[in-house]
């Protein structure tokens, strides 16, 4: 039977994607930007082990692990990867975690549920078990298109990155924290705190019901770098 199913649920898969951006073409534009991620030679694994090989025994906390693409790529003993489903060491969801949590990290990778109710509260929670000279990075924050973005997922080719772009632009206003977004897979968002006692900056009002259009037409407002000239300020 449940391979009946999967026959049936394959064959009348585009019908079902065809239909949910029939239903969510308000939201729809046509601009994209045409970025090429195959054809950039670093991800979100270099980025975290750059970040982690500056340090001495580090502490390593990952949000959202699935396949365990990157939890398995990081060589440090001390590591806890947090996922409600599969993949890390923690069957939680990240409050679950956050909740309990009573350790400090130095370095936090954030690519758990891509909406950005819960993308800021997981930063928010990782702000707070932040070591000092920590690290904290996100995935999926530049979208090409407004399918990717779009919650709920409408994305036939399974990328879907959802709105983890609108925490950028609350990163980027936020007095003491030092952020900018790498141009690499999908978007790597890095930052670090420079003073104790951060709150991130709230823009839920403004933020919470806009689009790819507002994030296409605003995207100048965000720090994004190329990985060149990122590698400096990493290495700081």
């Amino acid at each position: 039977m449940y391979k009946l199913l999967r026959k049936y649920f394959h064959f009348f898969r585009p019908v079902y994607y065809k239909l949910l951006l029939r239903k969510w073409s308000h939201h729809s534009d046509s601009r994209r930007f045409d970025w090429d991620w195959r054809a950039t030679n670093y991800n979100r694994i270099a980025v975290v082990n750059l970040l982690l090989s500056k340090l001495k025994d580090p502490a390593y906390l990952e949000i959202g692990c699935a396949a365990n693409a990157l939890f398995d790529s990081v060589p440090v003993l001390s590591k806890v990867g947090v996922d409600p489903e599969a993949g890390g060491t923690e069957r939680k969801t990240s409050d679950e975690f956050f909740q309990q949590n009573k350790s400090q990290f130095d370095v936090i990778f954030i690519d758990g549920l891509h909406t950005y109710e819960q993308v800021r509260k997981d930063v928010s929670n990782s702000i707070r078990c932040l070591k000092d000279n920590g690290w904290i990075a996100l995935h999926d924050m530049l979208p090409r298109n407004w399918i990717e973005q779009h919650i709920p997922s409408v994305s036939y080719s399974g990328v879907w990155t959802g709105d983890v772009w609108k925490v950028a632009f609350e990163l980027a206003q936020t007095k003491g924290i030092d952020f900018k977004i790498l141009k690499i897979d999908y978007g790597v968002g890095v930052f670090r705190v420079m003073k104790k006692d951060v709150v991130l900056k709230d823009l839920t009002h403004d933020l919470r019901d806009k689009q790819f259009s507002y994030y296409y037409d605003n995207i100048k407002a965000l720090p994004i770098t190329d990985w060149k000239e990122a590698q400096e300020w990493l290495r700081s």
